[in-house]
Formats: C-alpha cells, structure tokens, sequence
C-alpha cells in the first residue's frame, strides 16, 4: 500500500472540505474479521474531478457515492478512487476488515492469562484505512459519530461520550456515542474488551480508566495515584493553557501489546498496559507514568485542538508536550525531581540520536510522505525539541511564551497550524524576531559542547559546535564551581559566542570543577578535561545538588559515545558515587545506563565478567545498607540481578529467600531473576517453562520468551532465531522479548553466526510485519554486543543495498553505535 505523498495530500485538501463521519463498527464477527460501515460527507471546491479515499479491506460489500454504486475492483492498493464528485458529496461503504497484530490498524490481542480478547484502534499516521474509509491527513479534520457492535459483556470506548448501549436478542449490543469535535483520522480510536473500570470525576470532567480484567485488583490499588495525576494536570494546563478542556469526558484505556508508550486520541488515552505496575515499582517508574499522564494531556491542547498542517511539523506536537509534561509533573505533583529525571534519562536517548548520521533537525525535516514521519519520532523529536522550547521560554520570558502559545491555540482552535503560524504568535507577543533563533535552534542539526576553562584567573566557557553543521545557538545557562562538594561560586551566563568570559567568577576559589549548565537547562554537552575527571570519585559523591550531579554523570556517559572518557573511570565512578546517591530517579537511570552500556559493550569481553561482578558488589552494598527505603532496596536488587553471577545467591532469591517482604513474592521481580540464571546457563527452557505454567499472565508470556533467548546454548539461540523469524502472527509484544534479548552481553561465541543472518534476514520480514514494529525490532535486536570489524562489514554491506525505510533508519543508528564502541574498545581496551 503507497504512503499518501504530501504533493497528494495538498492537491485533496485543494479539493476537498469534510464535514462528518458517521462510522460502525461490528465486533460481533468471530476472532479474525469485523465489520466496518462508513458514511463521510464532504463538500468539493471542483465538481466533476476525482480523488481518493484510504481504504484497505479483506472484503468490500458495497459503496455509494451520491446513491450510485461503485464496483469493488476500484479499491486498489488501499486506496478507493471517486470520480465525478459533486459540490456536496456522500459516500458510503460496507465492508469487512481484518484484526492485525502489529499494532498497526485494529489490533486483536488475547489475554493468556484468561483466553478474553481485548481490542483497540491505532491508525497511526498511515493505517486508519485498515479500520474504516477515510481521507487520512491531518488537515482534513471532522466531527466523528460513532457506532459499535461488541457482545454484551465488553466495554465499548471511543472519542466521544456513551450515549447509550441497547442489547438485542442476540445477546450482543450497538453502543452509541456523543458526536465529537472536529479531529484528525489519526486521532480516532475505539477501544473494546472485558475492561475493569474505575470512574471519577474532577472539575466537571468525568473521567474513566480501563484495563484488561486480570488487572482489576491491580488498578484497584493505583487508581487514586492516576486519578490524583490526571486532576494535577487538568488544574496546571487550565491554568497555563486559559482554554477549558474541550473534548468533555476523558478517558484513559491501559491497552496490552500497544507498541507506543501511549497516543493522545481526543477524549479516550490509549497507553500501554505496563503502566498499570503488576509488581513492586520504584519512585522512577511512578514519575515515568506520571509525565505519561501529564504528555498526553497537553496534546488534548497542542496536538488535538490544534493540529499539525503535514506531518513534518508533528516534533512540535510532541515537543511541546515532553516539555510541558516535565514541567507540569515537576510544578503540579509530587515528583519535583522530574527535571533530574529528563536529564538523566531523556536527554540521553536525544544527545544520542543529535550525533547519530540519522541526526536532523528539529523541526523542517521534509516529510515526503505519511511513512516518513515516523522514522523521525526520536530522540531530537522529543527531548531535545523540549529543551529548545525550555530555551525558548529562557529566551522570550516565561510568561511571554506562554501568552504567545495562549495566542496560537486561539487562533487555530479545532483547526491545523504549522511552525510559522507558531513562530509568528511568538514573534507578536514578544515584540522579538524570532527568526534567527528558529535558524539556530530548530533548523540545524547538532549538540553543542560546552567546555569550562581558565584564563589568567578569568573562567572562560568555550563553545563547539558540529563541523558539518555550524551554528550561533544562544545558550541561557549558568555555571557553577565546586570543590570537596561544596559549591563555591555560581554565575547565571548567556552564551552569544565560542568564546565566553563568566563576570563575577573566579579561578582563585580553586575549584576541583567546573561544571557549566549545572541547573541543565539548556541542549548541550558538558565536556570535562582529563583532570578533572580523575577527581570525580571523590568528588562527585559529595556534590549535594541533584541537578548538578545528573550533569556531570551525562557528561561521562557522553564521553563513553565521544571517546573522551575510559569506560574504567565511569566503573570507579559509579562504585564510589551511586551507593550515596539520594534521589531515587537518578539511582535507577544511573545504574540502569552504566550496567547496559559498559558489559560487551563499551568493555571488551574478556574485562566484561570483572566489571559485572563490581557491578553487583556495589549493588549490594546498597541493597544490604541500613534504612535503605522500598524503592531505593528494589533498584539495588534490580542492578544486583542483572548482574550478579551468584548462582546460589540468586537461587535464593528465586525461593523468596532473603528478600524484605514486598520482594519476596513479586512476580516481576522473579522474572528478573529467572533472566538472569538463564543467562549464566543455570537455568533450562524445561524450568522456564515451569515458571511460566505458574504465572500465565501476559507479563509471565514476554519474560519467559526473553528468558528462554537468553539461555547461552546453540540449541535455545536457534529456537529464539526461529520464533523470532518463522512464527505465525506473532505479536509486536513477543517479537520484541526475543529481539531485544537475542545477543547478550557475554554469549558472542554462540550468537556470532547470527549476525550475518540479522542483517539479511530481518528486513525480509517487511512481507509480514508493519513499518512501526520492524523498525523497532530492527533496532532493539541489533547485534551491538559482537564489537566486531566483521559485524561493522556486515551492517555496512547491508546499508549499500535496498532496505525498508525504518530498517535502514535503525540500522543506520546502531551502525554509529558499534563504530562509537569499537573506538572506545580500541582506545581504552588495553588500560582495562
């Protein structure tokens, strides 16, 4: 099926004005096909010329345009061909559609743990034909009237409010829904299952939050947290927005097998359902489905009631949303260290797509067609489009920005905009030409380096920007001094220059660093010189400014990709600074990063077992530490299980030994520990399998299959090869377990002849899977732990040949990975 082209999407929005759909939808048709009827009426600006509608049916049984029959040979190629439109037009089409598994259309998937089906719709940017008729582009919005079939005992959820749910004699009932506002076809979803339910309501907005019914207990106990979150964000955004929430009711599905983190469909949230926490879950992962909650609320604003025109100015979207969602989180809830977290974490993926050759900019990208968007929802896309509109605010004044964005959704309200439109409301609030800092800021690629230095007592902070992509980006930032710890001096600075003097400060204080950007709140990376990098053992442990210490533990973590830093110091660094770290977030991205970027990674193989074991040994001592909280103890565990090649230790913790009380019988952590053993070859698919007859939950099935691809035997690798290339309508889901656990960290003897099969066997795929889940299989499943001039070869031979777009996108990234590791390990593999 062709990717609608922008040159077509402008010449049907040329021709054509929507004004409804009215939509039914019957899942009363068995486990493999539903029934999809489409009235859309819509006006034509040139009568007598044709266009096109997206429509991808297993059967079609009839369609009418204007009361007169059209024959089912003109769909074709997903794509349903009208001619002779009038100035008023209706069409209708009756078909039947198929349920897919890729999360790419109507997705079907089954409980494993009680055999019920749950259903959910996620057109995407290009796979809403897969579901019903529709002109699919962003800028064609319409009211939607909505109408479903489900047997008696689903729930039904879409975009608008039940109107009613009449059950026939058959047992099975049509749900009615409110006709809502105007929308994009992207934005459209119908959600049905056995969900559990839990109902509030907050400011005159009901809400609503679902999950599978195996989940029911479990969202039972979390709902207060999610419905506290949820009020928090309505009050902040009516505050910062001025505008009432326009979608009336809102509702928040927990969807299994989703293959996003979550989509802002108007009225009815889908996330994954992971974020309902099956097991014990840290401070992180609470903050984490907090700026959830919060991101997909500020697109029921930017996003939903003002739309993007094309979709190369989707970044603003979701930039906008990432920047608000850390900033709501961290003012309106109780996870103030929100920040620290985007640091730690977010800016990391960004800083790591900017260097990669698939780097672009922010925003004026061409997005030739539908598909191409989606190659760029990455790391420049969110954090780094965040922080720029952090800079912006720094820039312009917050309250300014804020009236400026105030001004742009007023204008296009229930409309689409593109970046000029926001620029220019930018521009007339402030009074400022903001022109030059769009040039700089959204349209050149590139992460600055910020490096402070002294010159003859004067603290100097020396700008670098990439060669190929030179730019005059204005920081506004600060700087701080340190020394055994202690800040000794601070200065705010504004960085117009490669060159900048810091007024007021100092080198006569003696700093042991100095650390710019220490608040964080502008894009680049701080680089530290060789000395004072061989002082952040002792130093860093003492600094008592969290933001600080998330800057300078980016800062290594950088260098590792740069080649400035010996993956030797992040290991003494981590071992003398992360047992004392006291903010819990920062704990887990810290050790999260370091314990999967260091083994078979950054570390070559034969410096690979020692550098787990002082992995583990440091884990313990926080794990084993006197008054360490729940969180702070399930972090250390986490890291202390991933690492550990304890058998007996880790048989012990499989019975429930030795674990405090909330850990003992907790599923997820078990998994944990079952992946780990499987690793070390201490534990057999037979016994995997036994585990998984005890916990047949949907979480059980995934980490069972991740546990039995981890198994380092010739016989498991060709079993996971096999489920991963060769099974019938796999899920998303499962295809990702084996991917991303195929090639570990210490197994490169057995999957050494996978890697060639990696690379000319996984783009084959393209004849069954959608663009979405390859692209990520693609890059979740990429040999980078076979640190090899054969593995570089071998990636770089399948560059040079023809690849899907997002295989090629994923292969491109991981290919700049391995060559960042391969010149680490060349540098530094002899010191370690």
């Amino acid at each position: 099926m062709p990717s609608l082209l922008r040159t077509e999407a402008e010449e049907r929005a040329s021709l054509v004005d929507v004004h409804s759909y009215d939509v039914s939808l019957d899942f009363t048709r068995g486990d493999e096909l539903f029934g999809s009827a489409t009235t859309i009426r819509f006006a034509c600006s040139a009568p007598s010329t044709s266009t096109f509608v997206e429509l991808s049916p297993l059967e079609v049984h009839s369609i009418t345009l204007n009361g007169k029959p059209i024959d089912a040979s003109e769909v074709k190629d997903g794509r349903l061909w009208l001619d002779h439109l009038a100035a008023d037009n209706e069409l209708v089409v009756d078909a039947t559609m198929a349920y897919v598994r890729d999360g790419e259309g109507m997705h079907r998937a089954i409980d494993p743990q009680d055999g019920k089906a749950y259903l959910y719709g996620s057109p995407a940017s290009s796979t809403a034909g897969k579901i019903y008729a529709c002109f699919e582009q962003p800028d064609l919005k319409a009211p939607y009237s909505v109408r479903v079939k489900a047997p008696r005992d689903w729930a039904v959820i879409s975009n608008g409010a039940a109107k009613s749910a009449a059950n026939d004699a058959a047992g099975d009932g049509w749900h009615t829904f409110e006709t809502t506002r105007p929308i994009a076809t992207y934005f459209f979803t119908v959600c049905a299952g056995p969900f559990a339910m839990q109902a509030g309501e907050h400011d005159g907005i009901p809400l609503g939050i679902y999950v599978r019914r195996t989940l029911a207990d479990r969202l039972a106990e979390q709902a207060d947290e999610i419905f506290t979150i949820t009020a928090q964000g309505f009050d902040y955004y009516h505050r910062v927005y001025g505008i009432r929430y326009p979608w009336g009711k809102y509702d928040q599905v927990f969807v299994p097998e989703f293959n996003m983190g979550a989509m802002e469909n108007p009225g009815c949230v889908t996330l994954r359902d992971e974020f309902v926490f099956q097991g014990h879950a840290s401070r992180a992962e609470h903050l984490l489905r907090a700026v959830v909650v919060i991101h997909e609320m500020a697109h029921m604003w930017f996003g939903d009631l003002v739309t993007m025109q094309w979709w190369d100015d989707l970044w603003l979207n979701e930039s906008f949303a990432e920047f608000l969602a850390q900033q709501g989180t961290a003012e309106a809830t109780e996870f103030s260290e929100a920040w620290i977290d985007f640091s730690a974490i977010r800016k990391n993926w960004g800083y790591a797509a900017d260097r990669a050759p698939s780097t672009h900019p922010i925003a004026g990208t061409p997005a030739p067609d539908a598909n191409a968007a989606l190659e760029n929802l990455d790391g420049i896309t969110y954090p780094k489009g965040a922080s720029a509109l952090r800079q912006l605010a720094a820039y312009l004044g917050e309250e300014t920005f804020l009236s400026g964005v105030r001004k742009y959704l007023r204008t296009h309200e229930f409309g689409n905009a593109s970046l000029q439109d926001f620029l220019r409301a930018m521009s007339e609030e402030s009074g400022q030409d903001v022109d030059d800092w769009a040039q700089a800021w959204l349209l050149t690629p590139g992460t600055d380096v910020l490096e402070a230095s002294t010159d003859g007592g004067t603290v100097v902070i020396n700008r670098s920007t990439p060669e190929q992509f030179p730019a005059q980006r204005p920081h506004v930032t600060d700087i701080a001094a340190y020394r055994r710890g202690v800040r000794v001096a601070k200065a705010d600075v504004r960085i117009d220059s490669d060159r900048t003097e810091v007024p007021g400060l100092r080198s006569s204080e003696s700093p042991n660093l100095l650390l710019p950007n220490a608040t964080d709140r502008t894009w680049a990376i701080v680089a530290l010189d060789g000395a004072t990098q061989a002082k952040l053992p002792e130093e860093l442990p003492n600094i008592d400014d969290a933001t600080a210490r998330g800057v300078v533990w980016s800062s290594l973590l950088n260098g590792l990709s740069l080649g400035t830093v010996d993956p030797a110091l992040l290991l003494d660094t981590f071992e003398a600074a992360w047992p004392v770290e006291d903010v819990d977030p920062l704990l887990e991205a810290v050790a999260t990063m370091t314990a999967g970027r260091l083994p078979g990674k950054f570390l070559t193989v034969a410096h690979t077992p020692a550098a787990l074991d002082r992995l583990a040994a440091t884990g313990n001592r926080v794990f084993d530490a006197t008054g360490a909280g729940d969180s702070r103890r399930l972090t250390a565990a986490r890291l202390v299980s991933g690492t550990t090649a304890d058998i007996d230790l880790l048989r012990e913790w499989l019975a429930g030994r030795g674990l405090p009380g909330f850990l003992a019988n907790d599923d997820q952590f078990r998994w944990s520990v079952i992946g780990r053993l499987a690793s070390l070859g201490a534990m057999d698919a037979a016994e995997i399998d036994d585990w998984r007859a005890k916990d047949p939950s949907v979480s059980g099935v995934l980490r069972s299959l991740s546990a039995r691809t981890r198994v380092p035997t010739a016989e498991a690798k060709a079993w996971a090869w096999s489920q991963l290339t060769e099974s019938d309508n796999p899920s998303s889901h499962e295809l990702g377990a084996v991917a991303s656990a195929f090639f570990g960290a210490t197994d490169q003897e057995i999957t050494r002849p996978y890697v060639e099969r990696f690379f000319d066997e996984l783009p084959k795929l393209s004849s069954r899977l959608g663009d979405m889940v390859l692209h990520l299989l693609a890059a979740d499943g990429y040999p980078i732990t076979v640190v090899e001039q054969r593995t570089l070869d071998l990636a770089e031979n399948a560059l040079a040949g023809e690849l899907p777009a997002g295989v090629r996108r994923s292969f491109v990234d991981g290919t700049s990975r391995l060559r960042e590791q391969l010149r680490s390990q060349e540098k530094f593999g002899a010191q370690q």
